[in-house]
């Protein structure tokens, strides 16, 4: 009699039960595992529901109150340029730039000068403002080289008003508060070039330095402390920067729109701790030719005290500059004029007139000229901006036994704006008079163009 007897190893529940049982377990398992992960993931979820919900709640009040949103870019048009800037007004940021493309033909008379084309200015810029009162701008020009290419390079602060005066702090790469022409922007000046006497005893090239601009409703009183432009080396002569310090005081008696009347006096004087080595020469408001016609030669003296005073009246169309510059030296350390305290001088007066009828932009706080705006540009079937202008300077170099030279010159020229921030220019230049220096009776003339394309 056979009994049903288990036989050993063998599985009482069955296979198939026990491969459901395995796999519950593993089900289970899981379950178990996954519940934590499946709660980190929900918590995530709902932390991004309450933040979308906040940032909507956010909106919807910024939306009723009418404030902007600051986080918020937008793209605008400022004066025929592109910028960004947020919302509240509170960071912007424009990159731009110029290019310059000059050509000349000369006539020399006695010395050769080599007629060519150049770019005069190739030139990047970024700028902006953080914060709302902060400023900065830097500067590159490519037809320069390493620390000679860089142009403006500062940063400004804007935040003070002391008795509602407008207080501006700038520090960097600079240019000087001395004179009238030597502060307007390459882009704007009436002439392609400055005139000889601003080019040898105004401003001069951008210091590394710091300024201030107080500003009041018709006035601007302007200081600075600044040492040698970037690039300056140590020589055996040069052992340490000159410091330079100038200031600047102007006022508007006349402050209308399209209608201006601006005066100013400036003053200046650098000086190092030790002689520094001069040499004060001039072209003939042309930059194409390295003719220098007047030409000091080098001097030594420990620095020099600068005045100038100027005016400017525009009213509509018309726009008439004048400048009166004077430079006085230092005792000179060896040589013919060996204890000499030499004084050069110079002035101009220029003129321009828009045919068309249009006012050039002119800022009456800083006293200088922006782009100007066409009545009717190409684009708009009209013909641009038509301006004539006209210039006399004069810029002596000779004094005791420094013969450096005299020279008188005239220009004159047309500008045409067919849309705002692109010019044509056309000139000619012609050498009056030149006595004395290295080429006494030389009188070369010339003319040259430019094109030039703002961005």
């Amino acid at each position: 009699m056979s009994t049903n007897t288990p036989r050993k190893g063998t599985n009482p529940l069955g296979s198939r039960a026990t491969t459901a049982l395995a796999f519950g377990c593993l089900l289970a398992t899981g379950s178990i595992q996954a519940a934590p992960a499946e709660q980190e993931l929900a918590d995530r979820v709902r932390a991004l529901e309450q933040a979308l919900e906040g940032l909507k709640a956010e909106a919807e009040a910024l939306k009723e109150s009418n404030k902007p949103n600051p986080h918020s870019v937008k793209i605008e048009e400022r004066g025929g340029r592109m910028q960004l800037a947020t919302e509240d007004g509170n960071f912007t940021f424009r990159l731009g730039g110029r290019l310059l493309l000059d050509t000349a033909w000369y006539d020399a008379d006695e010395s050769p000068m080599g007629s060519g084309s150049a770019f005069r200015d190739v030139r990047l810029e970024a700028s902006g403002t953080m914060y709302r009162d902060w400023s900065y701008v830097f500067q590159y020009d490519f037809t320069g080289d390493g620390e000679g290419g860089v142009k403006d390079a500062k940063i400004g602060y804007h935040g003070f008003k002391p008795a509602g005066k407008e207080l501006n702090i700038l520090l960097g790469n600079q240019f000087q508060p001395f004179g009238l022409e030597s502060q307007q922007s390459g882009k704007y000046k009436l002439f392609m070039e400055l005139t000889p006497p601003t080019a040898m005893l105004g401003a001069g090239a951008r210091r590394v330095g710091i300024r201030e601009d107080l500003i009041g409703s018709n006035w601007r009183w302007s200081f600075a402390v600044a040492q040698d432009p970037l690039g300056s080396r140590a020589t055996d002569v040069n052992r340490d920067d000159a410091v330079d310090v100038a200031t600047q005081f102007n006022i508007n008696p006349i402050q209308e729109k399209q209608h201006v009347l601006s005066l100013g006096v400036s003053m200046r004087h650098q000086s190092s701790n030790d002689s520094d080595a001069k040499r004060l020469r001039a072209r003939p408001q042309t930059d194409i030719s390295s003719f220098r016609p007047i030409d000091t030669g080098g001097f030594i003296s420990d620095g020099f005290t600068a005045v100038g005073v100027h005016g400017l009246y525009q009213n509509g169309p018309f726009e008439l500059w004048s400048e009166y510059l004077r430079q006085k030296h230092d005792s000179i350390n060896g040589g013919a004029a060996n204890g000499e305290e030499p004084v050069f001088t110079g002035g101009y007066v220029m003129a321009g007139y828009m045919l068309t009828g249009e006012a050039r932009a002119y800022d009456s706080k800083n006293n200088v000229f922006g782009a100007t705006t066409p009545a009717k540009g190409l684009s708009q079937g009209g013909i641009g901006a038509w301006q004539l202008a006209a210039g006399y300077s004069t810029l002596d170099l000779s004094d005791g036994s420094i013969d450096g030279g005299e020279m008188d010159m005239l220009i004159l020229g047309v500008n045409w704006f067919p849309q705002q921030r692109l010019r044509f220019s056309m000139e000619y230049g012609n050498v009056l008079k030149l006595d004395g220096g290295p080429f006494d009776g030389d009188k070369p003339s010339f003319v040259q163009a430019r094109a030039q394309l703002e961005f």
